[in-house]
């Protein structure tokens, strides 16, 4: 059996972008935990390209606002494609396919103090 699922839990270093207007497209980064590194044993992040396909006004409304430093976990499948560009150049491009169900609110810097909520997992 061959399986493409990616779990991920991260926190979201800046907005993410809205395109298209009946077939909405959202993307953004999660930013994850990859180890440490050399002689300084500093922390080493990820930067995770993710997608979603026809996204929810709250998904949205989270995703592009003021996302530095929410903490998300989510669920998809990692997807490659190539393309050409104008030059006629072959490029690559991977990112996590998402499925909305699964993302997840974990924690809100700053965030759940100011709305009194300290559920965190309404968004």
């Amino acid at each position: 059996m061959i399986m493409n699922k990616f779990i991920g839990v991260g926190t979201l270093p800046r907005s993410g972008t809205l395109n298209g207007n009946e077939k909405k497209v959202l993307r953004f980064t999660l930013a994850t935990k990859n180890g440490h590194g050399g002689k300084d044993k500093k922390p080493h992040k990820a930067f995770v390209p993710c997608v979603v396909f026809r996204p929810s006004e709250p998904a949205i409304s989270l995703l592009t606002g003021d996302p530095k430093g929410v903490l998300i976990g989510l669920e998809g499948r990692v997807n490659t494609s190539k393309f050409e560009t104008k030059d006629g150049q072959t490029k690559y491009s991977t990112e996590v396919i998402v499925d909305e169900r699964s993302l997840e609110v974990l924690e809100l810097q700053g965030i759940v103090e100011a709305s009194g909520d300290e559920n965190g997992s309404e968004w």
